[in-house]
């Protein structure tokens, strides 16, 4: 075979190899676009390969809200599938703005309000106002307010008319203001229904104060701080303080029990050398009963409803045991420490009721059964 022959040999089998090359190009190339389009996805696309896949959104979960979660959007195809450019506007000026949902309904809303502010409406499909974000038409400041499906106000945040503080007011499904929030001189919480049953916040003096009330109206329990001490005071139907815990102006603690009338019967706290102290009275206020206890030994006393004392229970500078009464006049009638006295040949111990040769427990307990009959 002379050169040109072999040249052309060679030529022939090189055009045959590329020929079949090109016939599995186009073999593989058709079935790329034959899964392409099995699998819904245009190799043709710009930038599909390096788009985020779609994936739902997350439930957005917050703990004890009456909702499930954030709900879905209009348009779930609106997701980005990689950075495009938009026009945009740097200002848009409008007397009305509405965003409506995929039957028309405009679920958004801005307006101007009669005043010349603006207003923001929330609505659900129905066309019920959910929201309302603007200004109070009874004062001009802010205020926000939350409503059920029925349009039934639930939340209310804005400002006191009269002061233009701030207030937080919720309200029950039936439209009872149930707890209000204050920001004025006397800030604290109200927990009401019909009444005002519970307040927390501050005193007119700026110290913390918790008052309870009943159904009606009245108030039954305060719990309270002044600048020193605190105090808890118990009040019957008629506003009378029946119990106070506390202190006194000596700053010693003290428990106090009155009558329905508000009239003390029992007093506990401590006498001015800070000793236990407990007095009883009667229902007129007059003291029948006290007893302290002293640095070394106890002391009680009985006074009549003048307040004169009757009868005392201690004891003697030599520390023994004393019982001693007296007569209106103040007078001792009969002690126990009384020396011997000697009748004849017999010799008795004065307040020995009992004739046992001492005076003891047994005496002062006959002497207390017998004490006040007659002869």
């Amino acid at each position: 075979m002379n050169p040109l022959e072999e040249r052309l040999c060679k030529l022939e089998t090189r055009v045959a190899r590329y020929r079949n090359f090109n016939i599995l190009l186009c073999l593989l190339l058709v079935a790329m676009i034959t899964v392409a389009s099995t699998e819904g996805i245009s190799p043709f696309r710009i930038g599909s390969f390096l788009a985020p896949v779609a994936t739902p959104k997350a439930r957005f979960e917050i703990p004890n809200a009456p909702t499930e979660g954030m709900p879905a959007t209009r348009h779930p195809g609106a997701q980005r599938s990689g950075k495009a450019t938009a026009q945009t506007q740097d200002v848009i000026r409008t007397t009305g703005l509405q965003i409506v949902n995929s039957a028309g309904q405009a679920v958004v809303e801005l307006w101007p309000s009669t005043v010349g502010g603006g207003l923001i409406f929330v609505n659900s499909p129905e066309g019920r106002e959910l929201v309302y974000i603007g200004s109070s038409a009874s004062n001009g400041n802010g205020l926000l307010l939350i409503n059920s499906t029925e349009e039934k106000n639930l939340v209310s945040l804005g400002s006191d008319n009269e002061t233009g503080d701030g207030w937080i007011g919720i309200k029950n499904k039936n439209g009872v203001r149930l707890i209000s929030l204050y920001a004025d001189e006397r800030p604290g919480i109200y927990i009401n229904k019909n009444e005002n049953l519970a307040y927390l916040g501050a005193s007119t003096r700026g110290n913390g104060l918790l008052n309870l009330r009943n159904a009606s109206g009245k108030r039954l329990a305060y719990l309270g701080t002044d600048e020193t001490a605190g105090n808890v005071s118990l009040f019957n139907n008629a506003d009378q303080e029946i119990a106070y815990l506390g202190w006194e102006s000596e700053g010693r603690g003290v428990l106090k029990l009155n009558s329905e009338t508000g009239t003390e019967l029992i007093t506990a706290g401590s006498n001015t050398h800070d000793n236990g102290l407990i007095r009883v009275s009667n229902r007129y206020g007059t003291l029948g009963v006290w007893i302290v206890g002293g640095d070394e030994n106890g002391y009680v006393g009985i006074q009549d409803n003048r307040e004169r004392m009757l009868v005392e229970m201690g004891a003697t500078t030599s520390g023994d045991g004393l019982v001693r009464t007296l007569s209106p006049q103040g007078i001792t009638t009969w002690a126990s420490y009384f020396a011997q006295s000697t009748t004849g040949s017999t010799t008795s111990l004065r307040g020995d009721l009992d004739n046992d040769g001492d005076v003891d427990g047994d005496d002062f307990l006959i002497f207390s059964e017998n004490f006040g009959k007659g002869q």
